[in-house]
């Protein structure tokens, strides 16, 4: 990955750093708390961080996809993620906090929060924040050091996803949608009322390319050589067109299969941004069930499967 560029951080991202780091160490050190955040610290774990290309995708694709199999088998993670747009985005970028409770033999989300908001409350009322800290640790701790997972036992507890480590810009509307397969990212230039002009960018991803519709006067650059600088920067043309990273294997190439594409967009400003998530989820899937007879009227054998 290319770090010719990379994002200044002022007081408040670092802030909001700080208080994500300060709790995911809290669950860090007893990630028996649930299931969910077992499978995140087996991935965190595994796959190390180090901005490389390839651990970037295999960590954001991994969480992502282990949060789509919690909210198929759980509820209410699927209402907290579908219905609550601050849960949504920390889901999905640096991380939710959300404490449960039960209501006739149900659970629900109560108290919410993204690391944002956290930040914020941390500020704005840090008695509140600290009450919160102290209620996580008075949970964890009665977690034994040698504990087996509580399979699905979430009744009022504090719950926390640190993320599935996704960059979305701020403002954006995030959209779950069942007809993308990968995520599709569409910015339409904020309307001026002294012009008619239509202006927009679509990003789709597919396997092996990055499908981009441009139209209009849009400030859109893509660098295609091997080292990324500000110089190799190329304005795009209007028009619709796919970036391909895909292409032939042969024997004593290095290549991993794991490609990134740089784009830059000026004037940024400008836009109104909205995300569209696959939401790829058991729930809608169909079982096909298939008996086979043979000729005496007796069952030789069966097709089961599902539409995923």
């Amino acid at each position: 990955m290319s770090t010719q560029h990379p994002i200044s951080k002022n007081p408040t991202t670092l802030g909001i750093e700080k208080v994500r780091n300060e709790i995911k160490s809290k669950f860090d050190a007893k990630p028996f708390n649930d299931p969910m955040y077992l499978m995140y610290n087996t991935i965190d774990n595994n796959i190390p961080k180090n901005d490389s290309t390839k651990n970037d995708i295999l960590r954001i694709t991994q969480f992502f996809n282990t949060l789509s199999f919690f909210t198929s088998v759980h509820d209410f993670l699927d209402d907290a993620y579908l219905n609550y747009n601050n849960l949504r985005r920390g889901f999905l970028t640096n991380g939710a906090l959300f404490k449960t409770t039960e209501k006739k033999g149900q659970l629900s989300v109560t108290e919410n929060y993204n690391c944002d908001e956290l930040h914020q409350l941390s500020k704005d009322n840090s008695k509140k924040y600290q009450e919160i800290l102290t209620e996580i640790d008075i949970q964890l701790k009665a977690i034994e050091p040698s504990a087996v997972c509580d399979k699905c036992n979430h009744t009022k507890k504090w719950l926390f996803w640190p993320g599935s480590e996704m960059k979305i810009p701020h403002g954006t509307t995030i959209l779950v949608d069942t007809s993308v397969d990968k995520s599709k990212f569409v910015l339409t230039k904020k309307e001026k009322p002294t012009s008619n002009e239509a202006t927009q960018i679509v990003l789709e991803e597919k396997s092996y390319q990055l499908e981009i519709s441009s139209l209009g006067d849009n400030e859109l650059y893509y660098d295609d050589s091997d080292d990324k600088n500000a110089e190799n920067q190329r304005k795009l043309e209007s028009g619709f067109f796919s970036i391909n990273k895909s292409g032939p294997q042969f024997k004593d190439d290095d290549s991993n299969g794991f490609y990134e594409i740089e784009l830059a967009l000026k004037n940024g400003q400008e836009y109104d941004y909205t995300l569209y998530v696959p939401y790829d989820t058991a729930r809608y899937d169909i079982k096909t069930d298939m008996k086979i007879f043979g000729e005496k009227g007796e069952i030789v054998d069966e097709f089961i499967a599902t539409c995923s």
